[in-house]
């Protein structure tokens, strides 16, 4: 007798949070490998009705993307174990949805070499750091859909 081994897959794939209507709110994965800067953008994303998924690296990008089916990628070039432009290029050469998702790197390199090659890679816009709240917010609703009852 052959005994066969059932692996249930769980999904570590965040519930969509609903706003009070009962709609989803768009939701972003944001990667940067500073706690700091993650922790400051979150707030100011959160405080816009975003959702905020965090990643400290490309690799919990990728992963984090494939499980979330986000509306957005806000992401670092410079990380730890898989930089940013290597993980917008997993993003972006998979099946599907995943390929799609808008990504926007938020990088303290300022060359223009830096942005050509994370533009080339998959990326859909590129900001400098320091970047003002106001215009962050600007670049996430061009890609992101807006959350509901948020005026502009």
């Amino acid at each position: 007798m052959q005994q066969h081994s059932r692996l249930e897959k769980t999904s570590s794939r965040p519930a969509p949070m609903p706003t009070r209507v009962g709609r989803r709110v768009p939701t972003i994965v944001l990667a940067d490998d500073s706690i700091f800067q993650r922790m400051m953008t979150r707030a100011l994303l959160e405080a816009e009705g975003y959702q905020v998924l965090e990643a400290g690296d490309g690799r919990e990008v990728v992963e984090l993307v494939r499980l979330s089916h986000p509306d957005l990628v806000v992401m670092d070039v410079a990380m730890p174990t898989m930089d940013g432009v290597t993980a917008a290029r997993r993003i972006r050469s998979a099946a599907g949805e995943m390929a799609r998702v808008p990504i926007v790197f938020l990088s303290a390199l300022a060359a223009s070499s830096d942005r050509d090659t994370a533009l080339a890679a998959g990326g859909n816009d590129y900001l400098v750091k320091p970047i003002a709240d106001r215009e962050l917010l600007t670049v996430v609703r061009r890609y992101a859909r807006r959350p509901e009852g948020q005026d502009s």
